[in-house]
């Protein structure tokens, strides 16, 4: 049975798998692991604590979403410690549908760094692009900001890929792990991580695309689908996460 790609953690490991956190939470399903190296040498994954919260339906849920991801960055974020500079960071490309997650929520977030007062939390955003258009990986870009500007954490938005079909557009992950983006479609660039750039890293995710051969074996599995209402759902997730991030840093 062809198994299809995937950025998932929770598409990675085997039935039985021992979750710190499995609970249902207004019809969700949230687990949470935190990967030692023996566990993330097995699935293939980094090292890090992952997230994952499934059935979101974001017709009917937006705001117990947005609930219950403020509530996951509250805690990374006191796990950290002493996180004040952060860099929110919008990966893909805002011309292709499904890669637009990330700048569609750099578009609604609240900046304040430039801003001359005292807050909890000094936010600043980044809308990379694609080395496609700019001829430079994204873990390159942000490298060099963080070497100039020093932020305590970046948090990195991306589109992600599942293997699961029920999973698109109804599941979110984040993660301490950092992320690789393109992977999940074979697609790899430079990841992005604690130990590529130089500090905190947390990445929140949502699967947009499909393998296609999950469907159909007659058909290249380098073809990827996506939901029918995908312009919609990228939209109204965008602007929950976005939502749930100002929550937490305003």
């Amino acid at each position: 049975m062809f198994k299809g790609r995937t950025d998932l953690q929770v598409e990675e490991v085997n039935l039985g798998f021992k979750y710190e956190i499995d609970k249902i939470v207004d019809g969700m399903n949230i687990k949470k692991c935190n990967l030692d190296e023996k566990s993330a040498k097995i699935i293939g994954k980094n090292i890090g604590i992952y997230y994952t919260i499934d059935n979101i339906d974001y017709y009917k849920k937006s705001k117990k979403i947005i609930n219950e991801i403020a509530n996951i960055l509250n805690e990374l974020f006191d796990e950290m410690k002493e996180i004040h500079n952060i860099l929110i960071v919008g990966l893909g490309n805002k011309d292709i549908t499904p890669d637009s997650l990330g700048p569609l929520v750099i578009h609604n977030i609240e900046v304040n760094r430039h801003l001359e007062k005292e807050k909890k939390y000094s936010v600043s955003a980044l809308e990379p692009g694609v080395m496609g258009k700019t001829g430079m990986e994204s873990s390159e870009i942000i490298k060099a900001i963080v070497s100039k500007f020093k932020p305590d954490l970046v948090l990195v938005i991306d589109a992600l890929a599942c293997n699961n079909p029920n999973r698109m557009c109804n599941s979110i992950q984040i993660s301490t792990a950092g992320i690789n983006p393109g992977a999940g479609v074979g697609n790899f660039r430079k990841e992005i991580s604690k130990k590529v750039i130089g500090c905190e890293v947390i990445a929140i995710g949502i699967p947009t695309v499909c393998d296609i051969e999950v469907f159909s074996h007659e058909i290249d599995n380098s073809y990827y689908v996506t939901p029918n209402n995908i312009d919609q759902s990228m939209e109204i997730l965008s602007n929950i996460i976005s939502k749930a991030i100002n929550t937490v840093l305003l």
